[in-house]
């Protein structure tokens, strides 16, 4: 392949690039739990787009439906109360109206707590629909007492 032809490859596929990162950035999530863990990863990463595009109703995502109405401030205030959090998903609960819930473990350092977040699917695919950020934060505090295992 001639040299200007190879520039001109690695120019086109730069070019795509964020393109290409920004299709990826919009896939649903196939599950519920998935939904979850995309969703937390978002919190982890600071990323406010894709927290929006993983949060909604069974009309759809945030982001597209931009319900509810205080969406974006929502997003920053979980970002902020439980972002330097790590978690993972234990069980998957199927409830009514196509609701899951989903137990969720949150952990900063030695503190451990568990709350359950509902996930819903839409035609954005699966999508946390709420939790109770008020508990999701206790993890940022002391864990003596009941609140830690």
């Amino acid at each position: 392949m001639p040299q200007l032809a190879r520039h001109a490859l690695v120019l086109a596929l730069a070019a795509s690039a964020p393109a290409t990162l920004a299709a990826q950035g919009a896939r649903k999530a196939a599950s519920a739990s998935a939904a979850v863990q995309e969703f937390m990863r978002a919190v982890a990463d600071s990323n406010l787009t894709r927290m929006a595009e993983l949060f909604g109703t069974s009309k759809g995502s945030s982001a597209v439906t931009h319900k509810p109405d205080d969406y974006q401030k929502r997003m920053v205030v979980i970002q902020a109360m439980i972002g330097k959090v790590q978690s993972r998903t234990l069980g998957d609960l199927p409830g009514k109206d196509g609701m899951h819930t989903i137990t969720t473990q949150l952990q900063r350092g030695t503190c451990k707590i568990v709350i359950p977040v509902n996930a819903v699917d839409s035609k954005d695919g699966w999508l946390v629909h709420d939790f109770d950020l008020s508990a999701a934060s206790q993890v940022n505090q002391s864990c003596t007492g009941g609140n830690g295992t």
